[in-house]
């Protein structure tokens, strides 16, 4: 029988790493058994990221060790962790989107692999052993994020791995799609590979980990078996405080009819018509592919529609595009913060003030005073975590980055603000934050349409619903009064 040492992967002890200003991790100690499934959870920030890239070889640590597979690791790079046998999949897909599945699963390692025709047929036993189907042929950017995810982890079973880190894989999964995930993990964990499982999800920390480690400010605050904490424990040793409810009371604002949507019609999207009251929040609630976040792009103009009649206010309003929805009063929080709602190279001052350029800037010059002032504003206002304004946004967590884009709109104060998947990737204590900025806009009297992944969390801040199905509204609901099931009903048609 091994003893104890022998059964540990991974032996973490006393590890830490500083950048300029912070310091990102404090004498972490992490174990990690074989085939085990061990949860990491934490606020954005907490360091969880900065550990994995030390593991992976991004990083180099400060001081601790290392022990992986029974041997000390100093100092590695990324293609020496693959090649021991550690393989991170991170939460944006490291994968070439112009070459095939095959190329990308071997992706560095064709002369090794001795022509095409082998790495597509190795590939394709790959693909077989966690039961995906997709074809070594097909090009990796026609694939969906699932289909990716398999990809990934299938890039890494070909490296042997014998631990694999997995950061938010669910954060662009359907229902389904999660349960795929769920299966496969679960059969590499019967062959023996470790699987450290990185999620603010914490339904999926419960369902699927054996044993959780919680780290707080750079600092380990405890490792304990699944079975041996509550959610309530799990998330005040995440932030330091209690929260007696995930969610804050729900606001009643809601007054006059602000926005009639009289006609939405695009190729996806079917003659859409609802209204939007004073000081509402109105949820949209659909399956994703449904037409929740098409919806919303043509009210602000970021698609073309064939068809788009809109009244604010009881006038006829022009929102065919952005700058023109800007001017109507309508601010749009995107889906893909990354991609659509940040300018990552610029400085969090720049992200912050840029709804603001029209009346700071003068034939093309900004005030870079009133910009700091708007910045400075909102960082206080929203309790922006920032070494200083002028701090690139790309260096920001994810939650800090989503701070920063509502304090964008929070500055112009817009009469109607979507918000499309607000919490995405975003820790349990930063979420409640940005629960109580969306029920601040709706006291004040401002407008909220949100859409949400969480049905808990839509239900849980909306004042009214709307099921979205196949590009078509099919029904409304009061989340205080109809069932669970009659909502979900509607949304699947």
């Amino acid at each position: 029988m091994e003893n104890a040492d022998n059964n540990l992967i991974l032996s973490v002890k006393g590890v830490s790493k500083s950048f300029p200003g912070v310091k990102a991790l404090d004498s972490v100690s992490i174990d990690c058994r074989r085939g085990s499934v061990h949860g990491v959870v934490g606020e954005n920030g907490a360091g969880k990221s900065t550990l994995m890239k030390i593991l992976s070889g991004v990083y180099t640590k400060d001081s601790g060790t290392v022990v992986f597979d029974g041997n000390v690791i100093e100092q590695t790079t990324p293609i020496q962790s693959l090649k021991r046998g550690l393989s991170i999949i991170y939460q944006e897909f490291n994968l070439v989107n112009t070459l095939t599945v095959g190329e990308n699963i071997f992706l560095g390692r064709f002369s090794e692999m001795k022509g095409m025709r082998n790495i597509h047929k190795k590939a394709r036993e790959l693909l077989d052993s966690i039961g995906s189907a997709i074809s070594t042929h097909r090009v990796v950017g026609e694939l969906s994020a699932a289909e990716k995810q398999m990809v990934e982890i299938t890039k890494a079973l070909s490296f042997n791995s014998k631990l694999i880190i997995m950061d938010e894989p669910s954060s662009s999964l359907t229902a389904d799609e999660l349960k795929r995930l769920f299966a496969i993990i679960g059969d590499l964990r019967k062959k023996g590979v470790t699987i450290i499982y990185i999620s603010h999800k914490l339904d999926e920390i419960f369902e699927l980990c054996d044993i959780v480690t919680i780290i707080r400010d750079g600092k380990v605050i405890d490792t304990k078996p699944i079975g041996d904490l509550t959610r309530g424990e799990m998330i005040a040793k995440m932030v330091g405080r209690e929260i007696e409810n995930e969610f804050p009371p729900r606001p009643h604002c809601a007054g006059d009819t602000l926005m009639e949507v009289k006609t939405i019609r695009t190729r996806k999207l079917k003659d859409i018509s609802f209204e939007l009251k004073k000081g509402e929040i109105l949820g949209l609630v659909g399956l994703v592919g449904a037409g929740r976040t098409e919806i919303i792009r043509a009210i602000y103009g970021a698609d073309k529609a064939k068809e788009l009649r809109i009244l604010i206010n009881g006038r006829l309003a022009d929102t065919k595009k952005p700058r023109k929805a800007m001017v109507e009063g309508i601010g749009l929080v995107p889906e893909d913060r990354k991609l659509e709602g940040l300018v990552l190279p610029f400085s969090v001052q720049a992200n912050i003030a840029m709804a603001s350029l029209p009346r700071i800037s003068r034939f093309g010059f900004i005030n870079r005073s009133k910009e700091k002032d708007i910045s400075d504003r909102q960082i206080k206002n929203l309790a922006v975590k920032t070494p200083s304004p002028h701090t690139k946004v790309v260096n920001l967590s994810g939650g800090n980055q989503q701070k920063c884009i509502m304090g964008r709109w929070f500055e112009i104060n817009p009469d109607i603000l979507i918000l499309d998947e607000p919490t995405r990737g975003i820790d349990v204590g930063t979420k409640y934050e940005i629960y109580l900025l969306i029920k601040e806009i709706a006291e004040r009297g401002g407008s909220v349409i949100m859409i949400s992944s969480e049905l808990p969390e839509v239900l849980a801040m909306s004042n009214r619903v709307l099921t979205i199905c196949e590009g078509r509204i099919t029904g409304e609901f009061n989340p205080e009064s109809d069932s669970v099931y009659d909502i979900m009903n509607a949304a699947i048609g």
